[in-house]
């Protein structure tokens, strides 16, 4: 990160020109469990916040409530290939963890170390040193753990709750990795407790007794602040066929009556909420609900053609709608008000009204898996700071009481709930009226000023009041969804676009949007030296000599080039969804791996590791040994059935042997070459050459 900020001006190829900066003119802020948060928006538990550098990409580009990546204790899935698909609208797979829980748990502590150093150092001074900066630098993570009460309760799953509680020891291992290059950044300050609150997931089909019990054993036993994630099944079959079919015209998308009839209903998920919320109360914690989990459709071989499940799982503007009609009918009928999370289809565009309807956080996943990638989020917050502009409010909470012109009836409603003084509103309603309606700005400071006389905390009546208008704004913002068109099907049908052009090793279009694509930060570009030159293919001569006979050639035309790191990327098989050319960029393009240990795992496939001064490779299952001396002006390539020595400049062989079943061409040697020069040893910095860098 200090190295590709300080020489390139981004961090894991986002650009600083893409990151979130804020200017002040807004108080974006929101309070998650009593833990502030410098704005409401974050990714979704899912394929951004499974790794340290996707958490650290999402919270430059703005994020600061933020989803870990669900885990269970089944911890060994087989996860069909591909797992992600989003031409327009978004497809996935049930099960998604890919770590195991020590290395989730791992990864998460990480990701808190790396934002700590980035805040202590204002992102390596490319964030202003403002105090507007300094105000937007407040993170709260949420813990999302599944599926089952056994599995919830198990010691690796409980474990990983503790570890994340009190993460010292996560941390001082971490500090220990720092202790030669980094000593500034050894003793940081780091947070007591990575989290404290958890967002539950239960697979389809959940008994509701058992998610209630998983419930009070977060709230009981583990003392964490809990969300129920619910399923947009509780609608029921003919509300959402209703919306998803007729409506919205998604034709194309089967529903499957069974897989409501097995879900959650409706009315346990109510009485769950109920039930948990006295427990929540006697144990000082707190019970919400996130809407929603993905939609179950029917499985289609031209999506998932590797996927056993019968069922998939549908993402994006679709879901958008049936969500937020689940959310709203859920708050109208609970009977009370809790904390609503909510992700489904959450873009630029919708991002200022579902905010508006009191939810935080608003989190997106969909929308990051699309051309522009993480760099999509700043535009969230812009968009919302347009709005706020228009209703005449600076703050988030005066925007929730004022967006819909909700702001006295929902401080009315607010203070009658828990003034025990029956005229407080007589006496203060007719003030705090004429604020909402001509200082809207104002409405939270005055309903602040008349908490204590009451014995109220101030925030926590700020907060009822935003909670209220919230509900309010969505009778308003929710019955319009199914008429907006950008919801139709279709106005999501337009896959992205293709030429026809097959996707090779070098040279492609350099459109770059498979790097924004994948969730993963696993494509990377690189600059290399433009070559075209003859080859020769190496053959014995019988002898003990070597024969030389015409090669295929080598030919980079375009110093611009993409690579892969392997360590990082999951196979998801987004970037070919977003490649113009035919193929897969994680398939085609130079597979880089992190350590040794990596590239031994992985013997079914090709790439590149460095080894100290050697450069290894696999190349159609063939080892090979790559050592430039650049004083000698030499090389030696040894491997399987040959043993070369080389001259760099010219780059060609000077000598050697090659055996009887070792022939070569000397395009692959070029080849290494390549990869060696452009990416480990390259002056611009990449996970790879990072490690082996020194100042001097």
């Amino acid at each position: 990160m200090r190295r590709e900020a300080q020489a390139s001006q981004a961090v894991f190829d986002l650009p600083a020109r893409k990151w979130f900066i804020p200017d002040g003119k807004f108080d974006f802020s929101a309070i998650h469990f009593s833990r502030r948060a410098a704005t409401p928006v974050g990714p979704a538990a899912g394929p951004h916040t499974q790794l340290a550098q996707n958490i650290v990409l999402a919270w430059l580009a703005g994020s600061r409530i933020i989803e870990l990546k669900t885990v269970q204790v089944n911890d060994r899935l087989e996860i069909p290939r591909p797992c992600i698909h989003v031409p327009n609208i978004g497809y996935n797979v049930e099960w998604s963890q890919e770590l195991r829980v020590e290395e989730s748990t791992k990864e998460y502590a990480k990701a808190v170390f790396l934002i700590e150093i980035l805040k202590a150092t204002r992102a390596f001074s490319l964030f202003p040193d403002t105090p507007a900066t300094h105000a937007a630098l407040d993170t709260v993570y949420d813990i999302s753990v599944g599926y089952d009460l056994e599995g919830i309760r198990s010691d690796k799953v409980n474990g990983f709750l503790q570890a994340l509680k009190q993460p010292a020891a996560l941390f001082d291992e971490l500090r220990g990795e720092l202790a030669r290059e980094f000593p500034e950044y050894r003793n940081l300050p780091l947070p007591d407790s990575i989290s404290d609150c958890v967002t539950l997931s239960t697979f389809h089909g959940c008994p509701a007794d058992q998610i209630e019990a998983i419930g009070r054993y977060l709230l009981e036993e583990c003392g964490l602040h809990t969300i129920i994630k619910l399923n947009p099944t509780l609608l029921g079959y003919e509300r959402v066929h209703e919306l998803l079919i007729e409506r919205l015209g998604y034709r194309h998308l089967e529903l499957r009556p069974d897989a409501f009839d097995h879900d959650l209903q409706y009315d346990d998920g109510l009485a769950i909420l109920r039930n948990l919320r006295a427990v929540a109360e006697r144990h000082g914690s707190t019970i919400g609900a996130k809407f929603t989990n993905t939609m179950v459709v029917a499985n289609k071989a031209d999506v998932f053609p590797t996927q056993a499940d019968p069922y998939m799982y549908v993402s994006g503007p679709p879901l958008h709608v049936i969500a937020m009609t689940l959310m709203q009918r859920f708050r109208e009928d609970l009977g009370f008000e809790f904390p609503v999370s909510f992700s489904a289809g959450v873009d630029a565009k919708n991002f200022p009204a579902a905010v508006a309807c009191g939810m935080v956080p608003v989190t997106t996943c969909t929308d990051l898996l699309r051309q522009g990638g993480y760099g999509r989020l700043p535009a969230y917050l812009r968009a919302l700071g347009r709005e706020m502009q228009r209703v005449g409010v600076t703050s988030r909470e005066a925007f929730v009481l004022a967006a819909r012109g909700r702001g006295a009836e929902a401080a009315k409603a607010a203070l009658k709930l828990v003034s025990v003084d029956a005229g407080l509103w007589h006496r203060e309603g007719t003030g705090l009226a004429k604020t909402a309606e001509e200082h809207p700005d104002d409405l939270p400071r005055a309903l602040r000023a008349l908490a204590p006389a009451q014995g109220l905390v101030p925030d926590d009546l700020v907060l009822l009041a935003t909670r209220l208008a919230g509900r309010l704004n969505g009778n308003d913002i929710v019955p319009l969804l199914p008429s907006d068109t950008r919801y139709h099907a279709d106005a999501n049908a337009k896959p992205p676009r293709t030429i026809d052009s097959t996707l090779d090793l070098y040279d492609c279009i350099n459109c770059d949007l498979c790097i924004a694509a994948c969730p993963n930060d696993a494509i990377f570009a690189y600059e290399s030296t433009p070559v075209a030159t003859d080859t020769v293919r190496l053959e014995t001569d019988g002898a003990g000599g070597i024969r030389r006979l015409a090669g295929r050639g080598f030919t980079i035309n375009e110093a611009h080039q993409l690579a892969v790191i392997e360590g990082a990327c999951n196979e998801c098989s987004n970037c070919e969804v977003y490649c113009p050319e035919v193929g897969a960029p994680f398939v085609v393009k130079e597979r880089l791996f992190l350590t040794h240990d990596d590239f031994d795992r992985a013997h079914h496939l090709d790439g590149f590791v460095r080894e100290g001064n050697v450069l290894l490779a696999r190349l159609d299952g063939r080892n090979l040994r790559l050592r430039q001396d650049h004083a000698a002006n030499r090389a030696i390539v040894t491997g399987e059935g040959i043993d070369l020595q080389l001259s760099l400049d010219p780059f060609e062989v000077t000598g050697g042997m090659v055996s009887d079943d070792g022939a070569i061409d000397t395009a692959v040697l070029w080849r290494m070459k390549t990869v060696w020069d452009s990416i480990f040893c390259a002056a611009a910095p990449n996970m790879l050459n990072s490690m082996h860098h020194t100042d001097e």
